[in-house]
């Protein structure tokens, strides 16, 4: 199952950036040897010629070999008009990839998606769960409500609990502060749940992808416990110089960890 979570940025002109994230493992059935497990497996996409954004939990094998596939649809197909018939788009996509997969093969999945329809502050983010219960022959949409305010849309995965509690840690709900409604507190708790290493099919590094009001879907570096990852692969010396990262605290870095020149520091989790 493993761990996902999805969210909005905020400012005083409603929602700003939606956001996913995942960690990055993949697990094998226990055997002589006991439990194998992957830390370096992609669950995020994000489009380069439309705004749309996906991850997954649950089964690997599907979402891992159609989701690249309907991404590149999604970059030749015309921007849908409304946050609606643009989940449409990726709901019979996804059920179109699925149809000829062998019904043994029917695991249960979550698919997450994010979408922006326009651009600027006149923009609209939307967000939907695809899911499919094993051995199904259909996935089923739920639209998630995009609060005007910062916050987690959704926890997904066998790590819900345990992101929960982190992010519990982070924003006192009990008297609604919204000092503590922000995009760092969602991913600060989201990697304080990680690094736990609570929930054992969660591992490896995480992985972020992401809308603004303007432009594509993005992909993100994160640099986790020193070393830069993108997707929750390594990153090779000569690769992604040029790439947005962003650390445990959701700053803002190059490639070696290093604040880049403007970026804010972030507080730690409020006492």
């Amino acid at each position: 199952m493993t761990s996902l979570v999805v969210w909005v940025s905020a400012d005083h002109r409603g929602p700003a950036s939606i956001y996913i994230a995942t960690d990055s493992r993949i697990s094998w059935p226990a055997g002589p040897r006991g439990s194998t497990h992957w830390d370096g497996a992609r669950k995020t996409y994000s489009a380069t010629k439309t705004p749309h954004v996906l991850g997954y939990v649950g089964d690997v094998i599907f979402p891992a070999l159609a989701l690249p596939t309907v991404v590149a649809q999604l970059d030749e197909s015309p921007q849908a008009h409304s946050v609606e018939s643009a989940q449409k788009q990726v709901l019979d996509l996804v059920d179109l990839a699925w149809r000829d997969v062998p019904a043994e093969a029917r695991l249960g999945s979550w698919l997450v998606h994010g979408v922006r329809i326009g651009d600027g502050t006149g923009c609209k983010f939307g967000a939907q769960i695809l899911h499919l219960p094993p051995g199904a022959t259909k996935w089923t949409s739920t639209p998630l409500e995009v609060p005007n305010f910062s916050s987690k849309i959704e926890f997904l995965g066998s790590g819900r609990g345990q992101l929960e509690k982190d992010y519990r840690n982070w924003v006192r709900s009990r008297d609604e502060d919204s000092r503590d409604r922000t995009s760092r507190a969602v991913f600060s708790a989201f990697c304080d749940a990680l690094d736990s290493e609570y929930d054992p099919p969660t591992g490896g590094a995480p992985q972020l992808v992401g809308l603004y009001r303007i432009g594509f879907g993005r992909s993100f570096g994160v640099h986790w416990k020193g070393e830069p990852f993108v997707h929750g692969t390594h990153v090779a010396d000569f690769a992604y110089a040029d790439l947005e990262y962003r650390n445990s605290r959701f700053e803002r870095t190059n490639r070696s960890g290093l604040l880049i020149t403007g970026a804010q520091r972030h507080a730690r989790k409020p006492t």
